[in-house]
This record gives C-alpha cells, structure tokens and sequence, in this order.
C-alpha cells in the first residue's frame, strides 16, 4: 500500500512542477512591468529544460554492465571486491569443493531486476526502480527516477538556477503582495461573515492544524473577499499563493544544493551520508547493550557489518612477480583511508568536470561522467600504498619459493 502511495506521489510531482513552472512564466511575462517580458522566458525556459533532462532519463540509465570489463575479469587492475571472508562464505554456499579459492570475487546484486549483475564500487540498489545503479546518489520523487553521479551536473545546476530565479522574477510583487496579505488579514478580522465561520469556530484550529494555519486560513479567506472587490489580476490570491510557493521552493532547493556540494568536496555521495549515519547509529546501540549488560541483537551486528567502510581491494603484483603462479593478492584499506576521496577540487572535477563551464545550460544538459563512473578512480596515496603493501608480498613469497 505504502509503495502504491509513493508510486502515485512520484506520477503527480512531475506535471504539477511543470504547471508551475508554466503559470510562473505567464504571470511573470504578461502580468509584471516591461522589463521582465524576456527574463522569464531565459530562466524559466532553462530550468524546465534541465529538469526535463532528468526527467526523461532513461529507466535503464546507470545501470552498470552485465559482467566486469575484461581489466577486471583478467585481474589486471587494482578493484574493489569482497573481502576473502565474503568470497570464502559464497564459495561455500554454492560449491563445498571451491571453498578455499583465493581468487578475487567482485561483488553481484541477485535482487529485483539485476538478476546476478556486476555491482562495481559505489553502486547501490534501488528498492524503488528494482535495479542497481553505479554512482547512485538518492531516489529523487520529483522527477521519478535515481539521481547518480553521471547527472549530478543537471541536478545542481538545477538547484542552484531555481533560487535567483525566484527571487529575480518575484522581487517587484513582494512588496504590493505583502501589504495586500496584510490588508486580508485586517479584512478577514473585521468581516462578520469570516469571524463567524473561521475565527469564532473552535474547530478552525483542528482543520488549520494549529495557530499557524488558522491566521493562514483566515488570510486567505480575507484575499478572496478582497479579489472579489476589484480587478487587480497581479495581486489576486492565486498569484500569492505562487509567489509564497516559490519562496518555499527557492529555500528547500538552497539547502540541497549546499549540502550536495558539501558532501560532493568531500569526496562522498548522499548514500555515503546515510550509511555512515547508520553504522555509527548501530555502534551506539551496541555499546549501550553492551554496558546495560544485555545481548547484542543479531539485526544489530547485520547493520554493523552491512553499514562498514570497510572495502577491499584486488591488488596485482608486478610483471616481474607473476610468475610463482599467483597474480595478485586481496587487501584491505587502513581505518584512517579513504579510497574514493581525492580533495574537495579533485573531488568536483570527478563528478561535475573541470572549472564552473558545467553550470552552463547547455553544459548542464550532458553527462558528468561517462563509464569511468563503474571504475571510480582510487585516490593516488591510497594506490600507491595498496601497491607498495602488494610488492612487499610478493617479495615475500619469492623469498619463501
């Protein structure tokens, strides 16, 4: 039932954004002074286009191939995989005899539709497209599909186009829009007719859901009165409404984009956030079990495990090593490591290219990231370490040989 509701919520965002976005531009070109009969078509037109860039992506977009790239099937380059215990435990469901193979094991998604497909790093499952989807950032509802990294330029040029427009297309009515608010409300307050069936009715704070509504509604009662009794068609309630409406969309999209640029020079992606958010949530749980002094639940250890940083990585010896009938070896990262973050410049330029070019339209309508998206580049003292830690090996088991 739940997942029927968000199905339909995700049907319903779309058009009603766009039919906001229209009646903005009608109200802003034809029903504000001269000056403004071209910028609205300039900001309007470009925010709708980008949006409809997302919103007509692909079902299938992000979706990581099949199997590995022959690099990987042939151990060539340093990947991300299970860690030898993961590998040992699915050896040992699906074939006894194949238990103790040392051979790297990339990780594959059985779930929905992936059906057994490769899940590089940084690629998560959707629950709500029932697919995997490589630099997966967040199911959006307001244009229906996954935002990933690949069209992470898109979004935020979304985000950060919607604010100035706002503010840029509603700055001559705030204040003619303002006072008309505020005569409503003196108008509501003083119509027998409006007090007797808004303020002087117990139930209007129920159906207003408190204080704040119940002055909201009985504005808006007051506006209309007030729209019956001229013929101003800028400051009509309908066009209060909208205005007051784009204000709450300028501040909810200033605080996306401030915290996706935020996570992004941090090298991580919303998902980052969240599982962080939830592996410490299990460790505080657990210490608080463990100094109650009762068991640890199962489902808590599950998080623990499920939500940890901790990532593998397949290693190959050098050409001159490869001889004693193993090509490489399986390591982990450091506590202190971070594979995938780069510097916050570093970081940007992954993800949105070089410089601020990509907030241009035109820019902001291609792909960020091509397939390197399923091979995300490791951090340079992080390979160079997984590689020093891999020669040392080898020597090892040269020596021993």
């Amino acid at each position: 039932m739940a997942g029927t509701a968000v199905w339909l919520l995700q049907q319903l965002i779309p058009p009603l954004l766009l039919t906001y976005f229209y009646f903005g531009w009608k109200i802003t070109t034809f029903e504000t002074p001269q000056i403004y009969r071209t910028l609205p078509t300039l900001l309007v037109g470009s925010i709708t286009i980008v949006y409809l860039r997302l919103y007509f992506l692909s079902s299938t977009q992000s979706t990581p191939p099949y199997d590995p790239p022959p690099a990987i099937r042939n151990r060539k380059i340093i990947f991300q995989c299970l860690s030898p215990s993961e590998a040992k435990a699915l050896r040992l469901a699906n074939d006894a005899a194949n238990q103790y193979d040392e051979e790297p094991m990339v990780e594959r998604c059985h779930r929905d539709r992936c059906g057994g497909r490769w899940k590089p790093a940084r690629t998560r499952h959707c629950s709500m497209c029932q697919r995997c989807r490589g630099g997966w950032d967040h199911h959006c509802p307001f244009f229906a599909n996954c935002l990933t990294a690949q069209y992470m330029r898109s979004f935020l040029a979304l985000l950060l186009y919607t604010p100035p427009t706002v503010l840029l297309l509603s700055l001559p009515l705030y204040k003619p829009l303002c006072n008309r608010a505020i005569a409503a409300y003196a108008f509501s307050r003083s119509s027998d007719e409006i007090r007797q069936y808004w303020w002087d009715w117990s139930y209007s704070w129920v159906i207003a859901g408190g204080p704040i509504g119940r002055y909201a509604g009985g504005m808006i009662l007051g506006w209309r009165e007030l729209d019956k009794m001229d013929n101003d068609k800028t400051l009509r309630l309908g066009v209060g409404l909208m205005i007051g409406f784009g204000v709450l969309l300028a501040l909810v999209t200033t605080g996306l984009a401030f915290s996706t640029i935020t996570l992004l020079v941090r090298g991580n992606l919303t998902i980052d956030k969240g599982r962080s958010t939830a592996h410490n949530q299990a460790l505080h749980a657990i210490y608080k079990s463990k100094m109650s002094g009762r068991s640890i639940p199962p489902e808590l250890e599950m998080n623990l495990k499920r939500f940890s940083d901790t990532r593998h990585f397949y290693v190959p010896f050098p050409e001159s090593f490869q001889n004693n009938g193993k090509e490489g070896i399986v390591l982990p990262i450091l506590d202190h490591e971070r594979p995938y973050d780069h510097g916050w410049k570093k970081n940007l330029e992954i993800v949105l290219g070089k410089g601020w070019a990509w907030l241009l339209p035109w820019n902001a309508m291609q792909r960020g990231m091509g397939d390197e998206m399923f091979s995300w580049p490791i951090e340079e003292g992080v390979k160079n370490r997984l590689m020093e830690e891999a020669e040392r090996i080898a020597l090892e088991i040269q020596g021993d040989s």
